[in-house]
């Protein structure tokens, strides 16, 4: 006997029941429309993806990504490739240092189809884009199955939706991962037990914080089973059934920890442990994340009215669990719920762009769009007009599509910025390294994305996500001194560093982006064992902070949080310039002479320190004290045009001077 799908409604049974069908549309499509609908639906968003590309590509000429992580799948993907190893370099860094192994996967097999990482990785985003939009619809004409007009509305919003396009050509795994979480979905509404349990199986192979969406289903699963003996039209998987999908669930995600296990000792990616580690809730602010990260990001531009829908489809569940009758929301919105409070509880970081949060957004799009339709079906019931009550619903959803287009547009543009941005930065920096490096060298950053597929060097990541034998010790306080000591062990010949991360206490770098690529400052050091000095992450932070006080001039600030820096790190050169400016804006001219001069001893090559005590010296006439540190700025920099200036004009007066001199004798 064939099962029926949940939940059912066989016919119109009076007059109050009547606003359930307040959006019935009688229309099914033909197989010629359907072939329409799902061609349109697969075009747009091919389209769409393109179209970010080929503005990026016409006003940056080079193709990059909006982030520096999708060069670590392509490492792994292309070591996995050439020599048949899940290794970091070559097969020397075996080690499960990738979140999402069944991307990494595809992109090896990818390898031997195209060298051309860029197009590889594009294409596979757009492709998950596109199946993700299919299934979207699919997904949505079960939810809708009297309204099929509402599924195609429902899934024109997912298709223009910023952050779907935004993601589709960066690189990564996350429009994979949409994917198989809505196909997921769809054979679980379906009751499709063996493709739903190879979804349900593979989803920790995408991401490991998938398990949330799991736990979702089985809570969903279980209140319908309970609802189900007062519903005869609540549909459950037989035992049969079940078994299977236990079967098969239990061997995928087994396959799974044992890689893993076989890699690294951890059933887990390195990559979740060393996240977990330096993202913690003490050194980030829970209360910041909900405010910023998620609050805002989901009240920003289209989802400020679509978040209306949610609300509403929200407020519904709670009724509905309080009168024990099922929702079809549930399972979508204890996703949504339970991936915002496990980053909350663990990582309170939502990554750039909100990447960490970006799957819950198509079931976030279709629970509120459920959520209009029930609303304007409230209103239906008590205006009696169907005419006004639909009119509430596509005004509502009009102004979503109007804000969403806009949004695509500041979307694109963000992309071109932050692929000329991260290019500019990690993948020059790589360049550099593989031209201006040996092969033997031994590369040690944070940021091991370009710079370990780029430079072809081996890498050691003081982040811990393809080094994991460092995580532990990640927020030691000691940690530099701990660090330092396995770079020295394991052979560190240069740095790789964006200042705000870490930075090296009174040495210039060999590479910097400094003058020309601000606020993150991208920089390579000649390491020497012994000699160059990591400063800790506490002094960095506190440099920072006190550097972006100078632009306010809080000489006081600036002295208190320098004052701290020299207690922690008495030999740190930055500590006084910074406190050097501190005295100047408190009018302490002689303070300001005497750190500047230290700061010049503890680092002879400190070019900005020179520079303003030329400045200093000459302003006050002392030309001979001035022409000493301008020529010692333009030994270490070679060319700087107003330091020279400088230079004739303090000659010129020198040399006026002489006269007058010889005429005293």
């Amino acid at each position: 006997m064939k099962k029926l799908k949940y939940p059912v409604k066989k016919k119109r049974t009076s007059r109050n029941d009547q606003n359930t069908y307040a959006f019935e549309n009688t229309y099914k499509p033909t197989r010629i429309s359907k072939i329409i609908i799902y061609t349109v639906f697969a075009f747009v968003p091919l389209f769409l993806s393109y179209f970010i590309l080929r503005s990026s590509f016409k006003i940056n000429h080079f193709f990059s990504f909006p982030l520096d992580d999708p060069w670590i799948h392509l490492t792994f993907a292309k070591n996995l490739a050439h020599y048949f190893s899940f290794s970091y370099f070559k097969n020397e860094m075996v080690t499960a240092g990738s979140t999402s192994p069944l991307y990494t996967i595809l992109l090896g097999i990818g390898f031997f189809i195209t060298e051309n990482e860029m197009m590889l990785s594009y294409a596979l985003g757009i492709l998950f884009f596109v199946l993700s939009s299919l299934v979207f619809y699919r997904l949505a004409t079960f939810e809708f199955s009297r309204e099929n007009i509402l599924a195609m509305v429902c899934t024109g919003l997912f298709i223009i939706d910023k952050w779907m396009n935004f993601i589709s050509v960066s690189g990564m795994e996350t429009t994979m991962f949409i994917f198989i979480l809505l196909l997921c979905s769809y054979f679980y509404k379906e009751r499709k037990a063996v493709p739903f349990a190879v979804m349900l199986g593979l989803i920790m192979w995408t991401r490991p914080d998938g398990i949330v969406f799991i736990i979702a289903l089985i809570i969903d699963y279980v209140l319908t089973k309970i609802y189900s003996k007062d519903n005869i039209n609540l549909n459950l998987f037989t035992a049969d059934e079940m078994k299977k999908i236990l079967l098969i669930f239990a061997g995928l995600t087994g396959l799974y920890f044992l890689m893993n296990f076989m890699l690294s000792g951890s059933i887990l990616p390195n990559t979740y442990n060393a996240k977990l580690t330096y993202y913690s809730p003490e050194f980030r602010s829970r209360e910041a994340f909900l405010r910023y990260e998620v609050w805002d990001y989901f009240k920003d531009g289209a989802y400020y009215v679509i978040m209306i829908g949610f609300i509403f489809s929200f407020l519904k569940l709670l009724f509905d669990l309080y009168k024990k009758t099922y929702n079809q929301n549930t399972a979508y919105i204890l996703f949504i719920l339970g991936l915002v409070f496990i980053y909350w509880l663990k990582l309170p970081y939502a990554h750039r762009f909100g990447r960490y949060l970006m799957p819950v957004i198509p079931f976030f799009i279709l629970v509120a769009t459920v959520g209009f339709r029930d609303l304007c079906r409230i209103i239906y019931k008590y205006s009696d007009n169907q005419l006004f009550s639909r009119s509430i619903f596509y005004i509502l959803v009009g102004i979503a599509y109007f804000i969403g287009i806009k949004n695509y547009d500041e979307s694109r543009d963000l992309y071109v910025n932050q692929c000329k941005y991260i290019y500019d930065r990690q993948v020059k920096a790589a360049q550099w390294l593989k031209d201006n490096t040996n092969e033997t060298d031994v590369i040690a950053t944070h940021d091991v994305g370009a710079i370990g597929y780029y430079s072809d060097r081996k890498i050691v990541d003081i982040a811990g996500l393809v080094t994991p034998e460092l995580i532990n010790k990640i927020n030691d306080l000691d940690y530099v001194s701990y660090v330092s000591n396995y770079m020295n062990k394991n052979g560190v010949t240069y740095l790789a560093f964006l200042r705000e991360w870490y930075r090296v206490a009174n040495k210039d770098p060999v590479y910097s982006t400094a003058s020309t690529l601000p606020p993150e400052i991208m920089e390579i050091y000649k390491y020497e064992p012994g000699k160059t000095r990591i400063l800790s992450r506490e002094t960095n932070g506190l440099l920072m902070k006190a550097q972006s006080l100078m632009g306010r001039k809080d000489g006081q600030q600036i002295l208190y949080l320098t004052n701290r820096i020299l207690e922690i790190d008495p030999n740190c050169a930055y500590a006084y310039f910074y406190r050097a400016f501190a005295y100047y804006y408190l009018n302490d001219f002689p303070n300001f002479e005497k750190n500047l001069l230290k700061s010049v001893e503890l680092f002879p090559e400190y070019t900005d320190s020179h520079y303003y005590l030329g400045e200093y010296y000459k302003g006050n006439g002392n030309f001979s004290e001035a022409k000493e540190h301008f020529e010692r700025y333009l030994e270490i920099e070679k060319k700087n045009e107003t330091v020279s200036e400088y230079l004739r004009i303090i000659d010129d007066s020198l040399k006026a001077k002489q006269p007058q001199i010889n005429n005293l004798k």
